[in-house]
């Protein structure tokens, strides 16, 4: 949507999105998107039961031409697997993806450089530049901030993205990896991806999964992974998810299972999109293990685009 007044151009592109949720904790957020020239920006506000304002600058990146190719300069969220509940090669970004009703993504300060073929691409990135070995780095979502040059490359054979990535820090020496997404047949994508790592000794994470969508507009998604940089008894998962859209209403429910502590997480959620509206219910529910942990959470939203 691009905002304008009479007379003042404010940007090439300006969108905002306003919500207000409702759950265990009360949730006011705004969100803003903004484009002008080569310069691009997504800046948050967010408001817990009533508490102070927090304001974050999620994106905030200078894009331009270099060398036959793109570069970016700033503050970027860049994704780079084929997973959904899982990526074992988001080795840039590290992201929460199952949360529920998630704001926008935190980006990474970066220096990276871009280039596109016909059928392949490039990419070459300097995260967190002279940072080093981030302080106090122990989980999978502190070791984002972590100095690394990371590279990806991809290819394009027909029904088939090919992607191969490496990946160069001090915590976790050389991480390297690859990762395909086929489309097998009528409403059929199969995809997976596998990432090696030098630290921890003997570390690596694997994913398979399936995507199956019909005319009728339901879908299935299937997922299993290991990950040997988690805790014992946490390092195999299966995800089943399935979800039906009804007109404007998507209606799904899944279920992660955790076969080695007996774990099961299982999530109803029910949306509803129409113009610049959009209305969501998330119920989940924790049992085995982690029902010692966690408390089941139920939640609204009620989302507004400008």
């Amino acid at each position: 949507m691009a905002a304008a007044i009479p007379g003042v151009a404010l940007a090439d592109e300006l969108i905002a999105n306003v919500r207000a949720q409702l759950g265990t904790q009360a949730l006011q957020a705004g969100e803003l998107r903004w484009r002008d020239g080569p310069l691009r920006s997504v800046l948050t506000a967010t408001r817990i039961d009533g508490g102070n304002v927090r304001l974050r600058v999620n994106e905030l990146a200078y894009e331009g031409s270099l060398a036959g190719g793109f570069l970016t300069a700033g503050k970027k969220v860049m994704s780079w697997d084929v997973g959904y509940a899982f990526r074992p090669l988001d080795v840039v970004q590290r992201e929460e993806r199952r949360a529920l009703n998630p704001l926008a993504l935190d980006g990474i300060p970066m220096l990276a450089w871009e280039r596109f073929a016909a059928d392949s691409a490039t990419t070459v990135v300097w995260a967190n530049p002279g940072r080093g070995r981030a302080a106090n780095t122990t989980t999978a979502t502190s070791q984002r901030h972590d100095e690394a040059i990371a590279i990806r490359q991809y290819w394009q054979r027909g029904a088939r993205d090919e992607y191969a990535v490496l990946r160069l820090s001090q915590r976790n020496g050389v991480e390297t990896g690859a990762a395909f997404s086929q489309v097998a047949g009528d409403g059929i994508e199969l995809h997976a991806s596998l990432l090696w790592q030098q630290r921890p000794v003997h570390g690596g994470k694997a994913l398979a999964g399936f995507n199956w969508t019909t005319e009728s507009k339901f879908s299935l998604l299937g997922e299993s992974w290991a990950d040997r940089s988690a805790a014992p008894g946490q390092q195999r998962n299966h995800l089943l998810r399935a979800a039906q859209y009804i007109d404007d209403v998507e209606i799904s429910a899944d279920m992660l299972w955790q076969p080695g502590t007996g774990s099961r997480i299982g999530t109803v959620t029910a949306g509803w999109h129409s113009g610049a509206w959009t209305f969501s219910a998330s119920y989940r529910h924790f049992s085995g293990l982690a029902g010692r942990h966690a408390k089941d959470v139920a939640l609204a939203s009620i989302q507004r685009g400008f």
